[in-house]
């Protein structure tokens, strides 16, 4: 039976899921800087779960937001001279990139917070009519002394809470806890119409409303890293019990421990933020993932190129030890390592302790036992998203390739086609001398090793490099 660690019961709970679906919610990137070792982290960790419960044969509903609207976007578009939705647009693209090399599952939906709007003026204008909110000279916020049970997720004091990262500092709050839910816009920022005036959602309230908007009032899964249970999840507690106080908001909160470089927490005050994209070029998608698999979720994980080289060549013996066998279950014993584990807790670095005792005494195994642990070993890194032959790679470029052109409403037969095809379309937009846009294509379908070329005797011609 599955057990997870819930946060806000802070024990193990024996989970009851329903096998028609299980909704889960994951906080995924804001978008104003390049992605880091942290997210992935998140990503993966939490891409074993849903893959484990897929496995289990639970109807799953994953759903992992992009905040692309935020005061730090917003000051980062300024720097950079670009309008908030350029930067936004780039850094996505980084983030998904990042996802695709780590072969992570892509949510069921992905929604972005200006695609919702009208669902969160409609959130705030329910805390604002159940008295949880007011109005003030710099925006809409929640009004803190009105929910009786804050804090009970985080476990802080009242008199702990300060100003600080994401608690906004404005003298018109009734209190310093009072948090953003509508911030009136000032000269030259975005904004939107709201009953209240021109402005943008604050931070936490994204999260609310497009949870209720997408997957209902209840939730069986929110996940995150530890470092959003305080302020982000204890307010998105507020805002939906002040919305809907006789509903249960969230089932299991889960929450992944932080990454540490030499025992100091990896984040951008301490300056140690180390970007995902080197590491995912240095190595590649699998090696990174593998190390995420090393630690048990929720503990800290110590990061250096030491270990990443160590993972790499655990990774590297794993591929030759299952080398030219086929991905079978046939191995109850293994079998057995492997739902253990997961069962308690989702334990990766547990069930790796196993396998490889297993996997080191297997020299005393006749053909027969040795061919089904290797099969079996095989099928359950495949669960959890791990590519041991060149097959499976090639496999997943044909995919994504072939989700890239149906992205582009080109039906994909043979590459040779659909490539005609995708110049054919990429030229119209050229004699409309719409050229931005014909950039952006030859730009995408580069990222597959795809080189168009203009200039030849008949017109276009695309090579593989």
């Amino acid at each position: 039976m599955l057990k997870l660690y819930n946060s806000f019961s802070n024990l193990v709970e024996e989970v009851k899921l329903d096998k028609e679906e299980v909704k889960i919610y994951l906080c995924g990137p804001t978008v104003q800087s390049s992605p880091h070792l942290g997210h992935g982290r998140s990503a993966v960790v939490f891409d074993f779960l849903v893959r484990y419960l897929l496995y289990l044969d639970y109807n799953v509903t994953f759903v992992r937001n992009i905040t692309d609207i935020d005061d730090k976007i917003i000051e980062k578009s300024f720097e950079e001279n670009i309008s908030y939705k350029e930067l936004g647009k780039k850094v996505s693209k980084e983030f998904q990139n990042a996802y695709k090399e780590l072969n992570c599952i892509k949510p069921n939906i992905e929604p972005k917070a200006t695609d919702y709007i009208d669902e969160i003026i409609k959130y705030i204008e329910k805390l604002v009519g159940n008295k949880f909110a007011y109005i003030s000279k710099s925006g809409v916020y929640y009004d803190i002394s009105k929910f009786e049970n804050y804090l009970l997720l985080s476990g802080r004091k009242r008199d702990d809470v300060i100003s600080g990262t994401r608690v906004e500092i404005e003298e018109d709050k009734k209190s310093p806890e009072d948090f953003a839910l509508w911030k009136f816009s000032k000269e030259n920022e975005p904004y939107w119409v709201s009953p209240w005036g021109k402005g943008r959602p604050g931070w936490h309230i994204e999260c609310s409303s497009m949870i209720e908007a997408i997957l209902g009032k209840t939730i069986d899964i929110h996940c995150g890293g530890n470092d959003l249970i305080f302020p982000h999840h204890e307010n998105e507690i507020a805002q939906s019990k002040g919305a809907y106080p006789n509903e249960v908001f969230v089932k299991y909160w889960l929450h992944n421990g932080m990454l540490n470089l030499s025992g100091k927490k990896m984040s951008k005050s301490e300056g140690n933020v180390k970007l995902l994209n080197e590491y995912l070029n240095e190595f590649n998608g699998q090696v990174v993932r593998f190390f995420f698999l090393r630690s048990q979720y929720r503990s800290p994980q110590e990061f250096s190129i030491e270990l990443l080289k160590e993972s790499e060549s655990t990774l590297n013996n794993l591929i030759e030890f299952t080398k030219g066998v086929n991905s079978e279950p046939s191995n109850k014993k293994v079998i057995s390592i492997f739902e253990d584990s997961m069962n308690e807790d989702l334990n990766t670095a547990k069930m790796l302790g196993e396998l490889f005792k297993l996997i080191n005494e297997s020299d005393t195994l006749n053909d027969g036992d040795l061919l089904e642990l290797k099969s079996t070993i095989k099928f359950i890194f495949n669960v959890l998203g791990f590519e041991l032959t060149e097959k499976d790679i090639n496999e997943r470029a044909t995919e994504d390739l072939i989700e890239f052109f149906e992205e582009n409403n080109i039906k994909f037969e043979n590459i040779d086609q659909a490539v005609k095809e995708f110049i054919k379309k990429r030229e119209s937009f050229r004699k409309e001398k719409d050229f931005n846009t014909a950039d952006e294509m030859r730009d995408s379908i580069l990222e597959f090793g795809i080189t168009l070329e203009d200039g030849t005797d008949s017109g276009w011609s695309w090579k593989t490099s």
